[in-house]
């Protein structure tokens, strides 16, 4: 009858196994060429800014900020009593309108607005590494925070056009 082995003699005949194995592995890859790496994808199309929807969007942006200009200064003081609730009315509309293409961001609109300011700063092209990409992320939750501040502006100025004051909040 064979004697039989011990256990740390199979153990070790495995473990010189394993790292014969690895060894003539790694020799196999030191010997291979190096490979190449691959050519970067080229970036991104941007997005188009000069359409009918990319030039609609960017004037409202303009006309939005324009009026919470307006709601920030109290400019409706300069204006004749009877003009100034319509004057509220149309930049609750304005305000309102910007907000809701912010907020819900119609067909891209903030990706559309992010890409006019990524195309002033390097060209017309899409954001490539990651730097970039952060950049325009942050610039498009800004956007978003930004159709927050017009909500509430628009509400402001409807709830001062149909006479809600200090006055008749029932306490």
């Amino acid at each position: 009858m064979a004697k039989s082995q011990h256990p740390a003699a199979k153990a070790g005949r495995l473990v010189r196994a394993v790292g014969l194995g690895i060894s003539r592995e790694l020799e196999k890859r030191a010997d291979a060429p190096p490979q190449a790496r691959p050519a970067p994808p080229p970036p991104p199309p941007p997005l188009p800014t000069a359409d009918f929807y990319g030039r609609t969007v960017f004037a409202l942006f303009v006309a939005s900020a324009f009026a919470i200009l307006c709601v920030v200064i109290r400019m409706e003081k300069v204006l004749p009593h009877d003009v100034r609730e319509w004057w509220r009315i149309v930049l609750t509309v304005v305000l309102s309108l910007g907000a809701l293409v912010q907020l819900t961001n119609w067909r891209q609109a903030n990706q559309r607005l992010v890409q006019r300011l990524l195309t002033r700063a390097w060209g017309p092209r899409g954001p490539t590494n990651r730097r970039e990409k952060t950049f325009a992320r942050v610039c498009r939750e800004g956007l978003t925070l930004v159709g927050i501040v017009w909500l509430a502006a628009a509400v402001f100025e409807f709830l001062i056009a149909i006479g809600v004051s200090d006055a008749n909040v029932v306490g």
